[in-house]
């Protein structure tokens, strides 16, 4: 072996897991559509494509399933894929239909098969807003569409849902938005308060990372945020101290009118 040969740094498994399973998601997804033409039925197995490639990510004791989440005040809607820990009883459970106890709760991830407007990419994020707001900020807030709006159409329509209450919806964003094949934003956790540069963003394709390492960074983005955890050296290689993953990234600026009314508050 040469001294070049020995300096070359070899992919870890999960990064060569990544791109696989982000290859067999897009050939699930072209495969179903072939076949089923009901918007309903495409969008379960879609959220069943998504929850079964990340479940193998997971240790043992988190499950994904789909259903609620209750607590002593408030139930939330159904989640398309809903993350917790399964130590504690489920309150409820019927075939794929789950409700869980707050305390169990580690993240839910709305799937959408394609936003095609900035409405509705705006009541994609007020949903979880919602349910961010309802249990206190904790664990991990996700959104994933199939197919979706362009980077900057995004872009405006969350700085407008922002504007219609600024200090509260400012720390209500999602942690992820992944939009297959276009872009991955993260939250900034390393932000002042997630308030001056609340999301870095990387673009997929060419110049910038690839599916798999946008896939890879949203099952980084449920040990980080869902169990509050340091990342397992198999997912050191997203880890915003690797340097080829975050010179790739974008950090998104707060406009300056959101800034000054989160400012002044």
């Amino acid at each position: 072996m040469t001294s070049n040969q020995a300096k070359i740094k070899r992919p870890l498994p999960s990064e060569n897991l990544s791109e696989h399973y982000a290859s067999e998601l897009n050939s699930m997804f072209r495969t179903l559509n072939h076949f089923v033409v009901h918007a309903g039925e495409i969008g379960r197995a879609h959220e069943s494509f998504l929850r079964g490639i990340l479940d193998r990510f997971m240790p043992d004791n988190v499950r994904l399933g789909s259903g609620f989440v209750a607590s002593p005040k408030w139930t939330s809607r159904q989640q398309d894929i809903l993350i917790y820990n399964r130590d504690f009883s489920t309150l409820f459970e019927v075939g794929d239909c789950t409700v869980i106890d707050y305390e169990a709760f580690i993240g839910a991830i709305e799937v959408k098969t394609n936003i095609t407007s900035s409405k509705a990419f705006k009541e994609a994020i007020a949903e979880q807003a919602e349910l961010k707001y309802n249990f206190h900020r904790r664990g991990l807030y996700a959104l994933y569409t199939w197919e979706g709006i362009s980077y900057e159409t995004a872009l405006d329509s969350l700085w407008d849902f922002v504007r219609t209450n600024p200090t509260k919806n400012i720390d209500l964003l999602p942690h992820v938005i992944y939009v297959r094949g276009k872009y991955f934003m993260l939250s900034n956790y390393r932000g002042e308060n997630g308030r001056v540069e609340p999301f870095l963003t990387w673009h997929i394709g060419e110049q910038g990372i690839t599916e798999g390492q946008a896939l890879l960074g949203m099952v980084s983005s449920i040990w980080h945020f869902g169990l509050n955890t340091n990342l397992p050296w198999w997912l050191q290689s997203w880890h915003m101290s690797s340097k080829i993953v975050l010179d790739r990234s974008k950090k998104v600026q707060v406009p300056s009118d959101i800034r000054k009314a989160i400012m002044t508050d």
